[in-house]
This record gives structure tokens, sequence and C-alpha cells, in this order.
């Protein structure tokens, strides 16, 4: 097997190696994984320069990446000019828009993407293994880190394989089938293992609306039965035996209401006020704290209530990250994009035969806006991996615009 996986990647081209090098790393591997995605972006330039094919017409999804791109460029420079503090952050944002917009140029073959999809759902299953062993609290995987954002990354991945594989089970050898089964089920265990209450909420979420979908579209009673079957299999283990993020569930702090997170959203929201334009820098909220919107506060209110606002290393709201990070204008490109992504997702849904590639990218956009009330999404090694479903997703509406053409 391992001769036959050697002699395939012998054959592909450069990007696409360096892509899939990018993918295995992505969840372990720090330095490795910056390496393999610059070269990935570059081959392709090269590659697209050699062949003058540079991945089709310009869309409007390309002006929203290129727009947001150049706002991110103003956002790092008015906070090094203006606020005098670092433009670290932006450096974050431009790698996983660059990544995401490149490969959705890319227009890589089914088998391609069949080869990029196993390889990253098995990889982000295989460093679990060393997080288990090393691990004497929390699950975290080496590159992504903290608990939270592990279980959103895994998530991401859970929402890959099963899409994928219940999806596309017909078109999957038997073998296949029980290599995305076997990682399935890992995933869910171990998203479950991590007490996410918002990654366990989104799993069962998605988890129905594939259900669902299954039902409404093979229209056969074995997948009605197999698929209530399922379900009351689930939901017995969960009543008799259930996991301690259940109990969370029911004595946990608020996740939307009063509780830690709403007075950090309060405070965020100020100090977005003192910079509404442009705001304060990506990965720069830190460096805010009571002082900073207090006279902004009692000038509105007339009283500073302490206790009200709570600073915090970031917003813990992908949201307020925006707002707060790059103002009015980088959050307006936001939330165009998604928007604008929700109708390709749409598109594709209708159009393509890529069933599973439409479900991923409605994965990822729930768990990136769902989670993101509650956590910062979209940042680091998750914005990668959800950038790498979303880049599929564009490419598949580049192919499907191009038969239009034709």
């Amino acid at each position: 097997m391992f001769i036959q996986i050697f002699d395939y990647l012998r054959k592909q081209d450069a990007k696409f190696v360096f892509l899939t090098l990018s993918m295995v790393v992505l969840p372990s591997l720090e330095a490795p994984k910056n390496l393999f995605i610059l070269l990935f972006i570059f081959s392709w330039a090269l590659i697209a320069k050699r062949d003058k094919n540079w991945g089709g017409k310009w869309q409007l999804i390309d002006t929203i990446f290129c727009l947001w791109i150049v706002v991110d460029i103003a956002v790092g420079l008015n906070a090094i000019l203006y606020h005098d503090l670092p433009a670290n952050g932006s450096k974050d944002i431009l790698k996983f828009i660059l990544f995401g917009w490149v490969l959705s140029r890319s227009g890589f073959n089914s088998k391609q993407i069949f080869f990029l999809v196993i390889s990253t759902s098995l990889f982000s299953v295989i460093p679990l293994i060393e997080s288990y062993m090393n691990s004497k609290h929390h699950i975290e995987l080496n590159s992504v880190g903290h608990v939270n954002h592990t279980a959103i990354y895994l998530l991401i991945s859970y929402v890959l394989s099963l899409s994928f594989l219940a999806l596309n089970y017909k078109n999957l050898t038997n073998f296949v089938r029980i290599i995305l089964t076997f990682i399935t089920f890992i995933l869910v265990f171990v998203i479950i293992d991590t007490n996410s209450r918002a990654a366990s909420g989104i799993l069962v979420i998605f988890l129905v609306l594939v259900l669902i979908n299954l039902i409404f579209n093979y229209k056969k009673k074995s997948v009605t039965i197999g698929a209530l079957i399922f379900a009351l299999f689930v939901t017995s283990l969960v009543i008799y035996n259930p996991p301690p993020v259940v109990e969370k569930f029911i004595t946990g702090t608020s996740l939307i209401g009063e509780s830690p997170r709403q007075k950090i959203r309060n405070h965020a929201y100020y100090t977005f006020r003192t910079s509404p334009i442009l705001g304060v820098g990506f990965g720069n909220y830190v460096h805010f704290g009571h002082d900073d919107i207090k006279d902004l506060v009692m000038k509105e209110k007339g009283e500073y209530v302490k206790d009200s606002f709570l600073p915090a290393s970031h917003p813990h709201n992908v949201f307020y990250t925006y707002l707060v990070s790059g103002g009015v204008v980088m959050f307006s490109i936001f939330i165009i994009f998604w928007l604008y992504f929700s109708k390709l997702i749409y598109q594709v849904y209708k159009s393509s035969t890529e069933k599973w590639l439409a479900f991923s990218g409605l994965g990822v956009t729930i768990t990136t806006l769902g989670i993101g009330w509650v956590n910062t999404t979209l940042a680091h090694e998750h914005a990668l991996i959800s950038m790498f479903v979303i880049g599929l997703i564009i490419s598949e509406f580049r192919k499907l615009e191009s038969k239009k053409v034709l």
C-alpha cells in the first residue's frame, strides 16, 4: 500500500504534493506546516504561470478574497501607525485567505480530492494517540493547542469525513468505507471527550442533518430504518450512560446568556468603539484593559461598573474578534464572505453530483459561526482546515460555472 501511495504522489505535480503534506502535518507540526503551505502557494503560482492557467475567470468570490487581503493589510498598518501595536495577527489572516483562494483555483480532479480528504481525515486522528498518551487532563493536538481549539479542529475533520462517507458511500470501496467509518467514530468519541459543549452540540446537529438528508434523498425503507435505529442507539447511550459533557450542559454556565463570556463581549464591544473603522489590529485586543474603555462607558452610561466588563486575551467570539480587531470595514467583509459562501453551498448542492462537498461546507459554516459565538473560530489551524473545505467547494463552483460557458 505504501509503495502505491508513493508512486501515486510521484506522478502528481508539486502543488498537490505540498498541499497533501500541509494537511498531513497541519494538526501536529508547526514549522513544517507553514513551510508546506508556503511551498503550495508558490508552486501553484509557478505552475499556473507556466501553463497559462490561473484556474478560471474572475468571480465575485475572487473580489471578496482580494478585498479581505487589502483590508487585512490596512488593519495591520493602522495597528502599527495609529495604535503603536504589532501587526502579527494580520499575517495569520493573510495566510489562510491565500491558502483558501489558491486552493479554489487549483482545479484538482475527483481522484486527487479523494486522496486529500482521506489524508486530512486520517491525520486528524493519528496525532490523537500521542495526545492521549501524554495528556493528564485535556486532549490537545500539538500544533492546534488548547482543548477547545482542538475540539473545533476535530469537529471540522468530523464534518468532512462524515459527509464524504455518508453522501459518497456508493462510490467508495469497502476498505475505504471501513477506514472512514473508523475515523468518524474516533472523532465523535474524542470530540465528546474534550468536554466541549459547543462542539458536542454541533456534532449532534450535523449528524441529524446528514441523517435527514439521507432519508429524504434515498427514499428507501432500509435507509430510513437504519437511520432511525442509529438515532435510537445514540439516544439510548446518552440517556443510560451520559458522557460528562451532558452534565456540563445541565450545570455549566450559560454559553449565550449572562456569563464571564458576556462580560468579555461587553468589554470587546467598547474596545471596538474606541477604534471603530479599522479596529485595533488582530491579536492586539489583549493590550486593552478597563482604563481604555472607562471614559467612553461613563460618557454613555454615567457610571462604570467594573464587574460588568472582563478584559481577556481574545474576545472568545469570532464576530467580536473581527469587529474589535478590524473595525466595521473588516467585519463587513467577514459577513459578506459568509453570506456569499452560503449561496455557493446551495448552488453546489443543487447542481453538482458532489453533494458531500456542499454538506461539508454547511458543517464548516455552522461550526465557524455557531461555535464562533462562544469561542474564536476561523483562526490558526482550524482556519486552515476550514479553508481547505471552503477552497474545494469554491473550486467545484468554478467547474460548474465553466460548464455553463461551454
